[in-house]
């Protein structure tokens, strides 16, 4: 059965500043939990695309963009979902990645902290305890990971997991339809619009916020089943993560402006690995370079 279609806000970067097509409206994202933004004037989707459309095929000698089914530590096959993937840290991009996609990620990476921060402001966090609550990451520390999926047709199961991602802020490049994100009560499609990303708030965020008069969704997304297309392609899609490292930890911003530390991180992301995938990958967003 066919989802509506969900209505999102749109942003664009401007001087280097988030802004919103109508005023207010990053108080509206905020709550909903993802919005559009803007593609900047001259990025290069390209090598993205190409990483999406080889990386699971055999490596050969003619480029470096295949072969990463033989990498174990950076790629996974979700057994019980049609996606396959690599998750790369920023750590190892220039080693693992070719040099076009690491530029591109690099990137992205520079929107989701400009978002990162802006919504902290919008939430009225002070900006003293940044540093601590984001392990650094707001400020690009932490962890930083470029990930990019393949959906196989051939498997008779949904396309991807309903989830939330763990992090703050997820920017993801999709031109295909399958994206459905559970908003107002129900689940609505996210339709693909050329020249823009769907930015994600995460879970961190969302724990980090609860309590105060502003907080952020961490929005519930899934894929669903993708069939075969008649002269055409398999789904695919990138993205790159801002989260905070596996080391810190995972804190709760109270009413009156003192941090109150919950668990580790690693602790939060081993369980939601354990509940979200039911696979042999606990260590998922984990384990990285030194």
């Amino acid at each position: 059965m066919n989802c509506p279609e969900a209505h999102l806000y749109c942003a664009s970067l401007v001087k280097g500043k988030l802004v919103f097509e109508k005023e207010g409206s990053l108080r509206g994202a905020i709550q909903q939990g993802v919005f559009l933004l803007k593609v900047p004037v001259g990025f290069d989707f390209e090598p993205g695309i190409k990483l999406c459309r080889e990386f699971y095929l055999p490596e050969t000698d003619q480029t470096d963009y295949r072969g990463y089914r033989a990498q174990p530590d950076i790629y996974f096959d979700r057994e019980h979902f049609q996606t396959e993937h690599i998750l790369v840290d920023r750590l190892r991009w220039a080693a693992r990645l070719p040099a076009a996609v690491v530029h591109m990620a690099l990137i992205m990476d520079a929107l989701g902290q400009v978002i990162f921060q802006a919504a902290l402001r919008e939430m009225g966090v002070a900006e003293h305890l940044w540093q601590q609550l984001s392990g650094g990451a707001v400020t690009g520390q932490g962890a930083h990971w470029f990930a990019a999926s393949h959906y196989r047709p051939e498997r008779r199961l949904p396309g991807c997991a309903e989830h939330r991602d763990t992090g703050f802020v997820t920017l993801l490049y999709t031109c295909q339809p399958g994206l459905e994100a559970f908003i107002e009560g129900g689940w609505q499609s996210i339709a693909p619009r050329v020249g823009y990303f769907i930015v994600n708030f995460g879970a961190c965020l969302e724990t980090l916020s609860g309590r105060l008069p502003l907080p952020a969704r961490a929005i519930e997304h899934r894929v669903r089943k993708c069939p075969a297309v008649s002269k055409g392609e398999d789904r695919f899609s990138f993205a790159t993560f801002i989260n905070p490292p596996a080391s810190g930890e995972l804190y709760e911003l109270q009413p009156h402006g003192e941090l109150l530390r919950l668990m580790s991180i690693e602790t939060f992301l081993r369980h939601f690995n354990e509940l979200t995938w039911q696979d042999l990958h606990t260590a998922f967003g984990i384990e990285s370079a030194s």
